[in-house]
């Protein structure tokens, strides 16, 4: 996959099976996906599932923005490759200093791109509404389609989208996810099932629902395995 791939704005869907045309359209309409960078796939090792099978059943971590911190439990035994793969992230500061690149009113705010690394609000801004727009500056990066240079397999499980959930934002193909992630600001049960939820933010909903694009993450760190 291209790192010139189209940006986050406008995506078609990978329908779920069986087939739910409202699912589809909402997907479509919201653009719920995420490009990767061009390298040989790669999964990350799964750590030992944990004991319980609740959404708690895994590490924490805390999300330190410029609005507030988030804690989020990660939920290792529905999802170990998902949550081993974005502990590995954490722990090697690949998060630091990337900006939210994505927020949907009543829906979601999406980050983890590391193209936005380096850019200043304002600047990611003026990048995102030439896209809008149709115009976008020879040197714009594709906002959208950065990820951590492999991609991980997608990990069906029951998990579902609750206020307040951590998923993974992908491309078409369902094993495409990499580094973007997305926390949603009120159920969307739509996307049941064809988006892995991995873990539920348990302090600072508030700070979620007050971020905005263009807002950094200034840190992400484990605080409990």
């Amino acid at each position: 996959m291209a790192a010139a791939e189209p940006g986050l704005v406008r995506y078609r869907s990978m329908p779920r099976l069986p087939h739910i045309a409202v699912a589809a359209a909402l997907i479509v309409s919201l653009g719920l996906l995420a490009a990767c960078t061009s390298a040989p796939s790669s999964v990350v090792p799964s750590p030992q599932p944990a004991d319980t099978a609740t959404q708690t059943a895994g590490p924490s971590v805390n999300i330190v923005t410029g609005k507030g911190d988030i804690t989020i439990a990660l939920d290792g035994t529905k999802a170990p490759k998902t949550v081993a793969n974005f502990v590995k992230l954490i722990r090697a500061g690949f998060y630091d200093g990337l900006l939210i690149h994505r927020v949907e009113p009543g829906f979601v705010v999406q980050a983890g791109d590391p193209l936005t690394k380096g850019v200043g609000s304002k600047e990611l801004l003026a990048i995102l509404a030439r896209r809008e727009a149709g115009a976008p500056a020879s040197g714009d990066p594709v906002i959208g389609s950065g990820g951590p240079g492999w991609t991980i397999p997608f990990e069906r499980n029951d998990l579902v989208h609750d206020r307040g959930v951590i998923a993974m934002a992908r491309l078409q193909d369902p094993d495409s996810a990499g580094s973007q992630f997305y926390i949603t600001l009120a159920p969307a049960h739509p996307l049941d099932g064809d988006y892995v939820v991995f873990g539920k933010v348990t302090q600072g909903m508030e700070v979620v629902d007050a971020l905005a694009v263009g807002d950094k993450i200034v840190s992400a760190t484990v605080t409990e395995d």
